[in-house]
This record gives structure tokens, sequence and C-alpha cells, in this order.
């Protein structure tokens, strides 16, 4: 039997695509935007690729945050002299530590086309958050952890209804398509 093409995504295609839109809704990037607040980057001084950033309000010498990408966050863990002791090192997409309001935002961007093996990967969001919190709750200056979900117009179907239900109930903040600034203490 024949096979026939993959025409709506999934494997490959759901990793280019998906990485479209995730590098579409960066959060540094929408933040440099923001009128009343300039970036600057983090030297990390190691050969990694992917760069962090101090958050300042325009005139302000302090950082009121900083945002992290993907393994980025253990390098924030690691000032804090926190070591990761869960079992696996998750990659959040990006981070945003609010330094004014203690508050570590785990954003998570998901891009679909047609239901498939993401909405396995939407509940356990509950979980994750409660790991990263187990984490920062070691860090001698509390820290509370807000996990967002940040995903495209295909999630507006009536059928992600229960699912959202399920992850408000866990905490987690759902945006479709765009970031609601103010959630982060951003404006």
């Amino acid at each position: 039997m024949k096979r026939k093409p993959n025409k709506s995504g999934g494997g490959a295609n759901t990793t280019l695509n998906g990485l479209k839109f995730e590098r579409g809704i960066e959060f540094s990037e929408l933040v440099d935007t923001l009128p009343n607040y300039e970036l600057k980057e983090i030297d990390f001084k190691d050969k990694k690729i992917t760069k962090g950033f101090e958050v300042y309000r325009i005139g302000e010498k302090e950082p009121m945050g900083k945002i992290m990408p993907k393994n980025r966050f253990y390098d924030f863990l690691e000032d804090l002299n926190i070591e990761n002791t869960n079992s696996k090192q998750w990659e959040p997409d990006e981070v945003f530590i609010n330094l004014e309001n203690n508050t570590v935002y785990i954003i998570e961007k998901k891009w679909q086309e047609t239901s498939g093996s993401v909405d396995e990967k939407l509940l356990g969001f509950g979980n994750k958050r409660r790991l990263y919190q187990r984490l920062l709750d070691k860090s001698d200056k509390p820290f509370s952890v807000s996990f967002v979900l940040v995903g495209n117009d295909f999630f507006k179907k009536d059928s992600y209804r229960d699912y959202f239900e399920m992850l408000r109930g866990d905490g987690i903040k759902i945006m479709i398509e765009k970031y609601d600034m103010n959630f982060f203490g951003l404006y």
C-alpha cells in the first residue's frame, strides 16, 4: 500500500512549523519593543549560543527582570545556588524572571494544525509547574512559579475546552497567539 504524504504537519513538519511559530513570538523581542524597557545581553562567559537578557526600566540602574531561554534557566538556578535535583532537566522555551514580584514565568509555546501528541503534553504542565516550584522553594529568596502556555489559533477549538479547564485548575495561564504583558508585570 502506497504511503500518503503528510500535508498537515507532524514529525519534521511540526518541528519546522513550530519553530517558525516560536520565533514569531520570542518573548525577549516583544519586551524589547515595549517603550519603557530595554534589554541588555547577559555575558555568561561560555560558548553556548543561547542568550539571556536583563530587563531594565528605562533610566533605572538595577534590572527588574531576566529573560532566559531553554537551558539558560539552569544558569539562573546556579546563580541562586540551587542544584537541579529533579530527575530530568526540562528546557522551557523561555523563562521570564520578574525580580520585583519574585515570580518565575515558565513559557511553553505550542503550535498545532491537527490533534496529536501535544494533547497529551498539555496535561503534564501542572506537574512541570510543581517541579519547577519545588526547585525554587530551595532559594533563600522565595520565588513563585507561573506556567504559561502560548498557543496558536488551533487551540481556540471547542475540543480544548476541557483541557484548558484542567490546566487553569493547575494554575496554568493560557495565552493564544499573543502575550498579556500585564500578566508578567510589564506595562
